[in-house]
């Protein structure tokens, strides 16, 4: 039985919930140098994806 307790996870305090979503809201803010600015670069970066992903 008391295994069972031990595999269960402990609640996250209340700090590490705030940690956790100031943490998430900084990572989903786009970093400048990734933004697109017009048609061609997002082609470019478009093909450059797709033959990143075929070498792999």
């Amino acid at each position: 039985m008391q295994a069972l307790k031990d595999s269960k996870m402990e609640k996250p305090t209340t700090e590490q919930l705030d940690e956790l979503k100031r943490l998430s809201a900084i990572a989903r803010v786009p970093d400048e140098s990734e933004i697109v600015t017009s048609k061609e670069e997002a082609e470019i970066r478009i093909r450059d994806l797709k033959d990143k992903a075929r070498m792999e």
